[in-house]
């Protein structure tokens, strides 16, 4: 049973390939690093199988673990992302970032993804009151927060020491363990001690 499937995707702007045709599936239960030089399409393909884009070739197509979804759709109680600009609203409190993004999907425990993470300290204050790694953190926790059927992760332990990467990836590993498909777009070397396969793109030159 399949989450997701892509097939033979590729993307070029203005005239530049970035992304070479590429297929895989993503399963429940899994996760999957998704590696590659600078430049390769990690981040490209993470917006591709997610909706935001739409590939120049190739298909992508929702499996039978999404048996409600329409062809090419993957509606937001579904989908968690992890991008790497962040995103969360500066008006929300951290607690009320996940809460927002709970609202759409059957939802996790809030209080008990706050303590993995290590941010229940920080659950009353504001996005701008907080370091730009527990704000990665809420970020995770925010796309967490749906209990999601995927989850796309771009590079979510930039900004964090060893220790808190360490509480990214065991926070993603759970997700998969309760049976996403989670793939995660990273440099970090702690990523392979996670995952249950690599996929490696190769640069588009």
């Amino acid at each position: 049973m399949t989450v997701l499937t892509l097939t033979d995707v590729s993307k070029s702007y203005r005239g530049t390939l970035v992304l070479r045709p590429t297929s895989f599936s993503l399963q429940p239960g899994e996760l999957v690093a998704l590696t590659g030089p600078s430049g390769s399409g990690k981040s490209t393909l993470l917006v591709i199988a997610g909706g935001w884009e739409t590939p120049d070739t190739g298909t992508v197509t929702p499996g039978p673990a999404l048996p409600d979804v329409p062809p090419a759709r993957m509606p937001w109680q579904h989908l968690g992302f992890v991008p790497q600009s962040i995103g969360l609203f500066d008006e929300l409190t951290v607690a009320d970032n996940l809460a927002f993004a709970a609202r759409t999907g059957t939802g996790a425990d809030l209080p008990k993804l706050l303590e993995t993470l290590d941010l229940a300290k920080l659950a009353a204050r504001l996005p701008t009151e907080i370091s730009r790694g527990e704000q990665q953190r809420a970020a995770v926790g925010r796309a967490l927060a749906t209990a999601p059927t995927l989850v796309l992760a771009d590079e979510p332990t930039s900004h964090q020491d060893r220790a808190h990467a360490e509480l990214v990836l065991t926070a993603l590993r759970s997700a998969a363990n309760a049976g996403a498909a989670v793939l995660v777009a990273s440099h970090d070397p702690l990523l392979a001690t996670h995952t249950d396969r690599t996929l490696a793109l190769t640069g588009a030159d």
